[in-house]
């Protein structure tokens, strides 16, 4: 019979690698698994500011978002804030793995990138998902499965470099409206202008939000997304609904085809993403094996 030789020295396990990323209301699931640390982004509405899923929840933010004349601003964690963040980590772990948005669509991985360097601590990897939104929830699910399989910091590393180019995130929203609103357009801008009734079908390239596809309706939309699930080997897929539940359930139906629907996770955008996309947008997000 093996021995574990730090239980039979009294030590106890090893401890894992912590890793976190700035926000991701995609990822509800992901803590089921290993329970990250979210840095929350803040939202301001003309003078009221709110904490991304603490000082207000999806539903009211929605609410506010279609009925008020001012277009929220939304702002990434400081680097002091991730300075503090991280140290107070290093306290309890030896190593953290910090995740972030893409860097093209926001300065959250250059401020967290700057934290890192004013620490000087090698054991903290800043990493750009080139991905925002699914794609990024896609990845930090898949580290937290090899996490809890006692992968080494170092293997989880070099997993994230290949999860990368090979997490996808596809959307549609029903206006560019809240898109151009924020800048967060990219390429995208091409449909700015276009027919009305053509709905653009979004995804994350290259680290930018670009057109992918387009369809007249929101149902032809979602066709056109599970046709593309098709292309791909993927063992979850998530959902994810900007405060529309029914759109985000038809979706799993239609991707169950392809999809064990015991494997689709329907999850909420939060106000910072809903403050980009709108009510009613919705995705999927999920990591290509092919």
């Amino acid at each position: 019979m093996s021995i574990d030789p730090r239980k039979h020295l009294g030590l106890g396990p090893l401890k894992k690698p912590l890793f976190g990323h700035n926000r991701s209301h995609a990822l509800n699931a992901t803590q089921k698994i290993s329970k990250p640390n979210v840095q929350k982004r803040k939202i301001t509405i003309g003078e009221e500011t709110f904490l991304d899923g603490i000082d207000i929840k999806p539903d009211a933010f929605f609410e506010k978002l279609s009925s008020s004349e001012i277009h929220p601003q939304t702002s990434q964690p400081s680097v002091g804030r991730f300075v503090e963040t991280y140290e107070k980590l290093l306290k309890t772990h030896d190593s953290i793995i910090s995740v972030h948005i893409s860097g093209k669509l926001s300065a959250t991985y250059s401020s967290a990138l700057q934290a890192q360097k004013e620490i000087g601590n090698e054991n903290i990897k800043v990493i750009d998902s080139m991905n925002g939104t699914l794609g990024l929830g896609a990845i930090i699910y898949k580290l937290a499965e090899l996490n809890q399989e006692g992968k080494s910091f170092e293997d989880l590393i070099e997993e994230s470099e290949k999860l990368i180019p090979n997490a996808k995130f596809m959307g549609l929203v029903p206006t560019l409206e809240y898109l151009a609103k924020g800048g967060r357009i990219g390429k995208a801008r091409e449909f700015i202008g276009s027919l009305l009734k053509i709905k653009p079908i979004l995804g994350a390239v290259d680290g930018e939000i670009q057109s992918v596809g387009k369809a007249r309706t929101l149902v032809k939309g979602m066709d056109f997304i599970v046709e593309e699930l098709k292309n791909h080997k993927i063992k979850t897929l998530f959902i994810v609904h900007a405060n529309h539940s029914e759109r985000a359930n038809l979706l799993k139906e239609k991707a169950s085809q392809i999809v064990d629907s015991k494997n689709i996770i329907i999850a909420e955008f939060g106000p910072v993403v809903g403050t980009h996309l709108g009510p009613g947008a919705f995705g999927v997000g999920f990591i290509s094996s092919e």
